[in-house]
């Protein structure tokens, strides 16, 4: 259910769920790190939201929340940040308390920022010992800089060590006032909630002005690059181009075709088929069409794990496979397997308090009723086998950016 109006620029979500007795509070504010003035600031102030507010420190807070066998994280994206708080039913109401405390009276201390961009900076250097994670940012970087989805959410190097709890505050201040969702989902009562959350409302700043746009991803990203990443004896390869964002009505036709090409569970789907299962030219092979499809546009990316030796067979196999989709299309055989694949996984995306808290808040932000199954079922029920094929264009391997991640010995 929807909750008593909120200020301009916010939505209230509210949903009971039966069964066991928790409640999962979330509070997203928009902007993310697409809207950033520095790289990981978004992030750095997801992070410290957990970290403390004017009432009391992060040591007091985190003794409050565990008390209470309450779980609180903070968090970032490249559309939000959020803060999340899981907690027994019986304990909502002081579970909203304590978001609207962390949401509105932040306290971003220096210690704990200063500790944060190191951990942020640790995990950089983790990721740059592997290689497959090397070799995938280089593609993303390949693909969508200088858009902020082309660099890691936690910033850089450089970028992590100018950063400050005052980067912090403005970042989340200026998100309070684009706005955001607050949700409530559990064992609930939903009138009580909704009560409780128009005093709330009160408090909270009138928002409603949009994010500022990020620069666009590159109309022709480069056609081929080559890194050496700290490997010693495997390649890595990742093919692909930007597709649809969001609102493109072939969204569903490009998850159907995902599912046909290789993003479903396990190893069906004709690339892990081909190139790991029937030729044995990958340990590793995958494919999606419309990963990380939101405001911005998504991709299709088909990845390889594989020797050096055999790279440039499975390349070409990978391209067979895609122009065979481009020239013929998909059967109908496997075009409503696909359809089933995805209609059977949905009963169990709402299973939990948490997962509902996270659904209401995605319809919120995108418009669309992602947290009705029924709408959701009837989305996927209408997509047709000449929309399947008709989105098949997007696997032109003409059209195809390549990322190779080679072995620094081996």
């Amino acid at each position: 259910m929807s909750a008593p109006a909120p200020p301009t620029g916010w939505e209230f979500r509210v949903r009971r769920v039966e069964g066991a007795p928790l409640v999962a509070v979330r509070a997203w504010l928009r902007g993310g790190a697409r809207a950033e003035a520095v790289p990981g600031q978004c992030y750095l102030t997801g992070r410290l939201l957990a970290e403390g507010t004017r009432r009391r420190d992060w040591r007091t807070l985190a003794e409050a929340t565990e008390s209470r066998g309450m779980v609180l994280t903070g968090t970032s994206g490249f559309e939000t940040h959020a803060v999340a708080l899981d907690a027994l039913a019986g304990d909502w109401a002081l579970a909203l308390d304590w978001l609207a405390e962390i949401l509105l009276e932040p306290a971003f201390p220096a210690d704990r920022a200063a500790l944060l961009c190191r951990q942020a900076r640790a995990e950089l250097a983790s990721l740059a010992d592997q290689a497959d994670a090397t070799t995938a940012r280089a593609f993303l970087d390949q693909l969508y800089s200088p858009h902020p989805r082309g660099r890691p959410l936690q910033g850089t190097e450089e970028s992590l060590a100018t950063l400050t709890p005052e980067h912090a505050a403005e970042h989340h201040r200026r998100a309070l006032g684009w706005g955001g969702v607050l949700t409530v989902a559990g064992l609930i009562d939903e009138a009580a909630v909704a009560e409780r959350l128009a005093g709330l409302a009160a408090a909270l700043p009138a928002g409603g002005d949009p994010p500022p746009e990020p620069p666009a991803p590159p109309a022709t990203p480069l056609a081929r690059r080559e890194i050496v990443t700290r490997g010693h004896d495997q390649a890595h390869l990742f093919l692909g181009r930007l597709t649809v964002d969001q609102d493109d009505p072939e969204l569903p036709a490009l998850a159907l075709l995902g599912i046909v090409l290789g993003a479903g569970s396990g190893l069906a789907g004709r690339i892990p088929t081909r190139i790991r299962e029937r030729e044995g030219l990958a340990y590793a092979a995958t494919a999606e069409t419309a990963a990380g499809a939101a405001r911005d546009r998504g991709r299709l990316v088909c990845y390889l794990g594989t020797s050096p030796a055999t790279l440039s067979r499975a390349e070409a196999a990978v391209r067979e496979e895609l122009a065979r989709l481009v020239a013929e299309g998909p059967t109908p055989a496997e075009v409503e397997e696909a359809r089933s694949y995805l209609l059977g996984r949905e009963p169990f995306r709402r299973e939990t308090a948490r997962q509902w808290a996270n659904l209401l808040a995605t319809a919120a932000l995108t418009g669309k009723p992602v947290d009705d199954p029924a709408w959701v079922i009837a989305r996927l029920r209408g997509v047709t086998h000449s929309e399947v094929a008709a989105a098949c264009r997007y696997l032109d391997p003409s059209a195809l950016a390549v990322t190779v991640g080679l072995p620094a010995t081996g």
